[in-house]
């Protein structure tokens, strides 16, 4: 009996010994929970383990922003047109509107040309009125309207732009001190560094801005971090890629080109230009680009603001990065790889040949084409500079003179003579586009009045003029000096460049 009863014991603590702990370890996690449960109200209590950090970086920002965006302002522009259609409506049935509300001319002319809107930001770099902004903004502008962030709007003129690094400088006549951005360096600028972007994306006040009227040219505040330095975007000109490029995520959008990259020292450090984009609306995802502030580019500003000269050299070569094929097959470590020379260059009268590998210029290593490109656009014109290159294997030395590089001036705005009495508006030709043609110089015929003298004596657009009544046309004065004479009745005859040719457009009577 007694075995008996044991084992019955013996059974029963085997059967709730497991539950016992099951139990013990559901009370223990219980109590557990209770003990670190927090007690009503603490996670308001629970504060960060420093407010005054987070305060003190959200005042920072509250200050770059306040001390920079009195000085941005928005730019309307009117692209200078193809030919512009000369004909007047009166009469007409009600112009057609396009899908955001332009007009057209109705009935349409065959080929009708009419005037681009475009807009843009851009930033005061100095109280008497000079704005700094892309080149693609206002640099073939007809006419440009600044708007300042105080509700004042004021014409501008073009005072000079640069398409190498896409920036032009306009100016007004406020006739007061303006607020003015502090220009900084982005020679120093570190990956990961904040960054605000500040502008008018999609128009401002047009897309959701305010309407009342003092804060109506109020610009927009984007925050983000500086992506990476000394990118390299393609431009207009073949063969110049845009370089050195800041890459940032701060939102740049649309209407936000022109305005300033600002640091947390509240100084302009780049001009937003590019973004990278997807889709059908063109919107930003995080990546967008701005010309860098350094000694070249401050540079740059300041004969832009005079029109002066952009003084760049060049050598007259095509380089490319040196590759770990071309490493290989040309036994060179580093430098860069000479695809073309082009013939009577500076480079050409150096002896420097195709295939060539350039190692160092002016006594320093060339390491990439970024590098060696701005070591030769940064070289006085007339300067003569040792290059070292392999060739065959074996290295040498060359003495290059370099040469200022044409495409590198100034734009100043170009001289016109509208309608008149031959009823067409023309402008200077540019010098470049008048050496190519082995001509002197002429003025390019910008539109027509259908009905006018010239139209009919068979002058299209795009024509160039070089001659009037045998008397040389070079430019707009010549060719108003010319016009001045003509009188009613005249007889007039007119040479014209036209697709690689001459020929004479006759005008037997001259009208009023």
């Amino acid at each position: 009996m007694f075995a008996s009863h044991e084992g019955s014991r013996t059974s029963l603590f085997r059967a709730v010994w497991p539950v016992a702990v099951v139990l013990l370890l559901i009370v223990g996690a219980a109590t557990m929970t209770w003990l670190v449960r927090p007690s009503a109200g603490s996670a308001e209590a629970a504060a960060p383990p420093s407010m005054s950090t987070l305060d003190a970086v959200q005042a920072g920002f509250n200050w770059m922003a306040d001390t920079v965006k009195p000085a941005v302002v928005f730019i309307e522009v009117e692209q200078k047109p193809q030919a512009e259609d000369m004909t007047s409506n009166e009469g007409v049935p009600d112009p057609l509107r396009d899908f955001f509300g332009r007009d057209f001319p109705f009935p349409r002319q065959p080929n009708p040309q009419i005037p681009q809107g475009g807009q843009g930001s851009g930033v005061i770099i100095d109280s008497s009125g000079y704005i700094l902004t892309n080149n693609h903004v206002a640099g073939n502008a007809e006419k440009i309207t600044v708007h300042l962030a105080s509700g004042e709007t004021y014409q501008a003129k073009l005072t000079g732009s640069d398409p190498l690094t896409d920036l032009a400088v306009v100016k007004i006549e406020p006739g007061h001190a303006l607020p003015v951005a502090k220009l900084g360096n982005a020679a120093n600028l570190k990956t990961g560094s904040w960054a605000m972007a500040i502008g008018f994306p999609f128009g401002g006040a047009r897309f959701g801005g305010r309407f009342d009227e003092a804060l109506r040219y109020e610009p927009t505040v984007t925050v983000g971090v500086i992506s990476a330095t000394e990118r390299q975007l393609e431009s207009d000109i073949q063969g110049r890629p845009f370089r050195n490029l800041i890459q940032t995520d701060a939102p740049i959008n649309p209407g936000s080109s022109g305005g300033p990259l600002v640091n947390t020292h509240a100084e302009v450090i780049g001009i937003n230009q590019a973004i990278f984009t997807s889709g059908p609306v063109g919107g930003n995802i995080g990546v967008g680009f701005a010309i860098p502030i350094d000694s070249n580019t401050k540079s740059v500003i300041e004969s832009l603001k005079g029109g002066e000269p952009v003084v760049r050299g060049q050598l007259g070569v095509t380089v490319e990065p040196l590759t770990p094929a071309l490493k290989s097959d040309y036994g060179a470590d580093h430098g860069v790889f000479v695809n073309e020379v082009q013939a009577d260059s500076p480079a050409a009268r150096a002896g420097l040949k195709n295939e060539d590998v350039i190692l160092a210029y002016g006594g320093k290593d060339v390491t990439s084409v970024d590098e060696f490109v701005t070591a030769v656009q940064n070289t006085k014109p007339g300067k003569t500079v040792e290059m070292q290159v392999l060739r065959d294997g074996k290295k040498a030395t060359l003495k290059v003179t370099v040469e200022a590089l044409s495409l590198g001036t100034a734009k100043k705005p170009e001289a016109r003579a509208e309608g008149g009495k031959l009823g067409m508006a023309v402008q200077d030709l540019p010098a470049d586009r008048a050496s190519e043609m082995g001509i002197a110089g002429g003025v390019v015929v910008r539109s027509l009045n259908p009905r006018g003298e010239a139209a009919r004596a068979g002058i299209q657009a795009g024509d160039v003029i070089v001659k009037i009544k045998r008397r040389p046309v070079t430019d707009v004065a010549s060719y108003q000096a010319a016009i001045d004479e003509l009188k009613k009745g005249d007889s007039v005859t007119i040479r014209i460049w036209r697709s690689d040719r001459m020929f004479t457009a006759q005008i037997e009577h001259l009208g009023e």
